[in-house]
């Protein structure tokens, strides 16, 4: 079992409303009965459990995600006091080093909070979708306002006081893909991390198969960052371009990060909370389980270090599956059918994937030439698993949820 990251509910409140959140606008309800904030002796378990796991599987390194809801919201005093428990951890177990990370929907943000950022070497990560008419579609505070203009006084403060700047934003597709990237070159991104929707079957909006926006998006995106001399990170193509590469980039990968409630519930990651109300549930307890025992839940088999074998059979039979792996596994889900599906996003992810492998023969035709490698077509892949007849279900486990 591998994980990378604990990704600490330290508030299951958040001050926005953004509209497909699955922590709040999904159909999960769960936050409702957990404890506004994570309480000290809870955290005092995470740490505990992650010194054991550390030790048992000999790991040099942890990140700590310090999350929500909205993790600012807290107490900054509370705030510290974790930060330097954290810090005594790690003095504690030689040879470790633990990295504390926070993401943030960027709106109480202040020079206060910048000055612990500093302390503690603190890597910000801060939610913005774009300009500011694409950003307010969805990104709303709780009596209905959007939320850009007190988020892009967070970010410049930022990117004033440390010189970077690491964004998230979930594609909006009613935005041109251009003028995104320009909104956040202007704003200073050293790195964007681009997410999909957390669309399942059961609701994805585009179910004709030449409906395919997201990688129209993304094709427009990549080729205008592509010829970028001084272009930010995209982990989402650096990510694809590894695995086209060869190389291996499951430590970055989202099925290696833990989940604590502010309860201190154990759980897989939290997007699979589109799947359904209290979808992620079990009766682990960082207070009595350790983060390993998660190996002892359906869903937590399935969805840590998912290989070929757990996908659906027509993934199986893809000619890219080792690039794609089925995509991200709430993308697969539906209530008929549980995971034994391809993702909401197959086609897209064969056009993007094949764009990307063909700008790397054009651009780098040396490293294909001994390989006699051939051009990939999306198209003809399309075809191919559009003919497949999945006759039994390969694999009953997809099916148990």
């Amino acid at each position: 079992m591998i994980i990378n990251a604990l990704v600490v509910k330290i508030a299951s409140r958040c001050n926005l409303n953004c509209s497909y959140c699955f922590m709040y606008n999904l159909g999960d309800e769960t936050y409702k009965l957990q404890e506004k904030f994570m309480r000290t002796e809870t955290f005092d378990h995470v740490l505990l459990q992650a010194k054991h796991h550390i030790q048992k599987f000999r790991k040099k390194k942890l990140l700590i995600v310090l999350h929500g809801g909205e993790p600012l919201m807290v107490k900054k005093s509370f705030f510290i006091s974790l930060c330097k428990k954290i810090l005594l951890l790690e003095k504690e177990i030689p040879k470790v080093k633990l990295h504390i990370s926070i993401q943030t929907n960027g709106v109480l943000i202040n020079e206060s909070w910048c000055d612990v950022f500093e302390e503690f070497n603190i890597e910000i990560g801060i939610s913005i979708d774009g300009t500011e008419k694409a950003h307010d579609m969805y990104r709303k505070d709780h009596s209905g306002k959007g939320s850009y203009i007190k988020v892009i006084k967070g970010v410049s403060m930022i990117k004033k006081r440390f010189g970077f700047l690491h964004l998230v934003s979930v594609i909006n597709v009613n935005e041109s893909p251009l003028e995104n990237y320009k909104n956040f070159k202007n704003l200073g991104a050293t790195s964007i991390n681009y997410l999909l929707t957390d669309y399942t079957h059961d609701n994805y909006p585009y179910n004709h198969p030449n409906q395919t926006p997201t990688s129209d998006w993304l094709i427009e995106l990549f080729d205008c960052w592509v010829k970028d001399k001084s272009k930010p990170s995209i982990p989402f193509f650096l990510g694809l371009i590894k695995e086209l590469l060869g190389f291996s980039n499951s430590e970055h990968n989202e099925d290696t990060a833990l989940v604590i409630e502010t309860n201190g519930e154990i759980e897989v990651i939290d997007s699979l909370k589109a799947c359904g109300n209290a979808f992620t549930k079990n009766n682990l307890n960082i207070a009595k389980n350790s983060l390993d025992e998660i190996m002892n839940t359906h869903l937590g088999r399935l969805y840590f270090n998912n290989n070929a074998d757990k996908l659906p059979e027509k993934c199986s039979q893809c000619m890219i599956k080792n690039i794609c792996k089925g995509g991200r596994l709430v993308h697969r889900y539906s209530k008929k059918n549980g995971f034994n599906n391809p993702s909401v996003y197959c086609r897209d992810l064969v056009k993007v994937i094949c764009h990307i492998q063909n700008h790397l023969m054009d651009k780098h035709h040396q490293l294909y030439e001994k390989e006699k490698i051939d051009k990939m077509d999306a198209d003809e892949i399309l075809n191919f698993l559009d003919k497949i007849t999945v006759k039994k279900t390969k694999c009953d486990s997809l099916k148990k949820i």
